[in-house]
């Protein structure tokens, strides 16, 4: 994948599980909104989710993402 395609790959996983959260949750928005903090508030996640990816070769990219996001805003 090229440089400038990683960003935006990134940021649609993190709105397909923000989206994910706010269906399974009752449309309850603060899961969503703890989601897109975790990945919009902090410049270095970028490049923290490209090292679990290669720390983690073998789930998928949106597994690696939930794993993450999991430590931060629950399940």
């Amino acid at each position: 994948m090229k440089a400038e395609e990683r960003y935006p790959f990134m940021a649609g996983i993190v709105e397909g599980l923000a989206y994910a959260r706010y269906a399974t949750n009752g449309k309850d928005t603060a899961a969503m909104r703890c989601i897109y903090d975790w990945f919009y508030e902090n410049k270095e996640r970028p490049h923290e989710i490209l090292v679990a990816f290669k720390r983690f070769p073998d789930y998928t990219a949106g597994a690696v993402v939930a794993a993450m996001l999991t430590k931060e805003c629950g399940r």
